[in-house]
């Protein structure tokens, strides 16, 4: 019988499929990277899950960028995600080479689908003895609809629901190339395979664990069984080995996040999808087929095979070599296929995005199909076929690259960066380390933690935003959620919105004109805005300075910026940099004295002049870090630069030789009625600030309880503006209190009291 010319191939054969290869890679990479830093890169993230990995993947970064790379890859490695550990690594890895951005986020979801085409294209090609093959099974994968789609779950979505999908094809592959557990290599390569792919999911140990039952089952069958469950079973030892000690890691909040989120917890209740379990099966298999593969790609699959069949004839002399059999394939195709659509019919909560796990099996199903009508087909069939399948392919591949989504949606995302912007700026201009910002509807993507990514990716700073509103999808107590409100820094009011699907919507809406009435009294309204659905009036506090020499940021005008502009993920400073706080610094001898400088507006770069010996500067951060020889006072400088100019401003250090002390600047007298602004300060080398009680000792009542923020532990700078109503002399306590949960008696305070006279107005 004689083989194709392509069944043993010259170096010179091998070597122009191979670098054709790279350059479809190389043409993937580039449009992807196209239409990720053109249409995705820049807009705001838009799904709670992209939020949530993001600022994983920055922080990860930031703590290899200040302690260490292997002390980032550390953090990344043993962050107790429910999800997964190595999205984060991989993020940090790619960050290393190109920078933290979005694009390198996105670039990393590209990188997973080459792995799949890799793993596919050379197990194809060793079980049909075929090149046609191998490329209609790249093909193939260039025809699905729901990576290239844009939506949530995509390869535009960082996330894990692709990375794991392509990790879970490599598997399949593995697992097709070790030919039925045959050969001891091909086990300890689909082991490694798997445990890569739990590691990228946790979730998917599920599905192993009934993967590995059907295969151990399927090789039961067959006469040369034990050997190979030998070799099952060292491929299950390799994968739990690698997989094993970071699932134990993770143990509770693994637990927490699907046992009690999605099964035991109250938001069961609201996020089930009450269907049946053969509805819940036909909504898993709609979603793999129609919406994951598509209509396109189906067509095309069917097409070709149907292509090939129609053209089959009598076996002829020159028919390919025997190639390798393809009953095992079939066999782990379909358990890697059947195994996760019985485990997401059975789940009660539906959603789209896991259902991309199955992609890799029906792609299978596709090239397998294809595989056994070739082997019958003529070979002018079988190439003119497969250049038609490639070519429809890439010209798919290629037009929904090329796409420009809706002028609404760029519109939309255009006018939220532009309130993220606002603020920032603003947070930066009012010297604010952890503002907050109440939203008044639970909006994907539009929120706290949303502004605060949005910061670090287009200003390079990591500015800490904390978000009062919304809670949850729940309800709350009304007064807790004016109390919420009253608490913010910034307030985006929604004032009209799609119907509410969540309980905690329809309490805002029914708390709106309490809520509207609060914050014309009581706040600055600074403008209002139109996107993502909603209708929203900002609002920021009323004692925010506004800067006197410098140019303050304006909403109206940020709103007004249009595409190109608008579309910018490195924004221009609008001016340039300014400190805002005071430069009077408390020290200690007791310890080390660690300070972050911020100036507005960022990106910035910091250098110091001046210091003791000892000290250092992180230019970058602004923080300031050393140890003081003496007690004293101390003067240096400090410079902050951005790309609009440069501030240098004048730094003094009172240092003392205690660990422990405070300053309060109180007005000697006042008038009753009018507002007051009491300057304070403290210092505690150990970084155990908690809280400072405000009292007024004449009439024994407090004033306030002023907690202190993770970045004011050890050295804290504050204004409290209070009013006195009564004429009198008052005698006003500070009492600054510690708190260390490791000591005996964890509370321990130290005091400061002043004297104001109050007269009569």
């Amino acid at each position: 019988m004689e083989s194709r010319r392509e069944d043993s191939p010259s170096i010179p054969f091998k070597l122009v499929h191979a670098l054709a290869l790279a350059a479809v890679f190389l043409a993937e990479f580039a449009l992807f990277h196209l239409t990720a830093s053109r249409d995705h890169a820049w807009i705001f993230p838009q799904w709670y899950d992209q939020l949530q990995y993001l600022t994983e993947a920055y922080q990860g970064y930031e703590h290899a960028q200040t302690s260490g790379f292997l002390a980032g890859a550390k953090e990344t490695l043993t962050n107790t995600s429910p999800q997964g550990a190595l999205h984060d690594f991989w993020a940090l890895l790619l960050f290393k080479i190109c920078g933290p951005s979005r694009s390198a986020a996105l670039a990393l979801n590209l990188l997973a689908f080459l792995g799949l085409q890799t793993a596919t294209f050379f197990t194809v090609r060793k079980m049909s003895g075929s090149m046609v093959s191998a490329w209609v099974s790249i093909a193939f994968l260039l025809a699905l609809h729901g990576p290239w789609s844009g939506g949530s779950g995509s390869a535009v979505d960082f996330r894990l629901d692709w990375m794991a999908a392509c990790a879970y094809g490599v598997a399949l592959a593995a697992a097709i190339a070790g030919q039925g557990f045959r050969s001891t290599r091909g086990a300890l390569g689909f082991g490694a395979a798997v445990g890569l792919v739990v590691l990228t999911r946790y979730l998917t140990a599920v599905y192993f664990v009934f993967i590995y039952a059907a295969l151990l089952a399927a090789v039961l069958c067959d006469a040369d069984r034990w050997k190979r469950c030998g070799r099952l079973l060292l491929s299950g030892f390799v994968a739990l080995g690698m997989g094993g000690p970071f699932l134990w890691h993770s143990r509770a909040t693994i637990r927490g996040y699907y046992w009690t989120g999605h099964i035991e917890g109250p938001e069961r209740v609201l996020r089930e999808s009450h269907q049946g379990s053969l509805a819940a099966f036909r909504w898993v298999l709609s979603q793999a087929l129609l919406e994951q593969t598509g209509l396109v790609a189906l067509v095309l699959f069917a097409g070709g095979s149907a292509a090939l069949w129609s053209a089959r004839v009598i076996p002829r002399p020159h028919r390919i070599a025997p190639p390798l059999p393809l009953r095992d394939a079939w066999r782990v195709t379909l358990i890697f296929f059947a195994v996760p659509v019985s485990v997401l019919s059975l789940h009660t909560v539906q959603a789209p995005q896991p259902v991309s796990i199955v992609l890799p099996a029906t792609v299978w199903l596709a090239i397998l199909g294809w595989m056994h009508f070739e082997r019958s087909a003529r070979r002018g069939m079988v190439v003119i076929t497969g250049a038609t399948i490639g070519l429809t392919a890439a010209a798919l591949f290629v037009t929904t690259m090329i796409r420009r989504p809706e002028t609404k949606s760029v519109d939309d995302a255009a006018k939220v960066n532009a309130l993220a912007d606002y603020f920032f700026f603003r947070a930066e201009e009012c010297g604010l380390d952890e503002p907050s910002v109440a939203v008044t509807r639970l909006s994907e993507g539009l929120g706290a933690a949303s502004f605060q990514l949005l910061g670090y990716e287009r200003h390079h700073r990591w500015l800490h935003f904390a978000g009062p509103l919304p809670t949850g999808i729940f309800e709350i107590a009304a007064a807790e959620a004016l109390q919420r409100l009253a608490e913010s820094d910034f307030v985006c009011l929604v004032t009209a919105a799609p119907a509410a699907t969540w309980p905690s919507d329809r309490q805002m809406e029914t708390l709106r004109p309490q809520m509207s009435a609060w914050c014309e009294t009581h706040l600055r309204h600074v403008g209002d805005l139109e996107a993502a659905g909603l209708t929203m009036a900002v609002y920021e506090r009323a004692s925010f300075p506004r800067p006197a020499s410098h140019v303050a940021v304006n909403l109206a005008d940020l709103l007004g910026r249009r595409a190109p502009e608008a579309h910018r993920l490195n924004v221009a400073p609008p001016a340039a940099p300014f400190f805002p706080s005071p430069l009077h610094q408390l020290a200690s001898t007791e310890g080390e004295y660690v300070h972050r400088f911020a100036a507005a507006y960022s990106p910035l770069t910091y250098r110091a002049t001046g210091l003791p010996a000892g000290f250092q500067l992180d230019e970058r951060t602004g923080l300031l870090r050393g140890r003081f020889p003496r007690a004293g006072a101390f003067n240096a400088t400090i410079t902050a630069t951005n790309a609009l100019g440069a501030t240098t401003r004048e730094l003094s250090f009172e240092v003392k030789a205690q660990s422990r002390f405070a300053a309060v600047n109180l007005p000697a007298t006042s008038v009753a009625g009018s507002p007051v602004e009491i300057n304070y300060e403290a210092f505690d080398a150990t970084g155990k600030l908690d809280y400072i009680d405000v009292v007024d000792l004449l009439t024994g009542k407090a004033i306030a309880r002023l907690p202190a923020k993770p970045s004011e532990r050890q050295s804290w700078h504050g204004i409290l503006a209070t009013t006195f109503e009564q004429a009198g002399t008052r005698a006003i306590l500070f009492r600054f209190v510690c708190f260390d949960p490791q000591e005996k008696q964890p509370y321990t305070f130290f005091d400061e009291q002043r004297e104001i006279t109050v007269s009569a107005r």
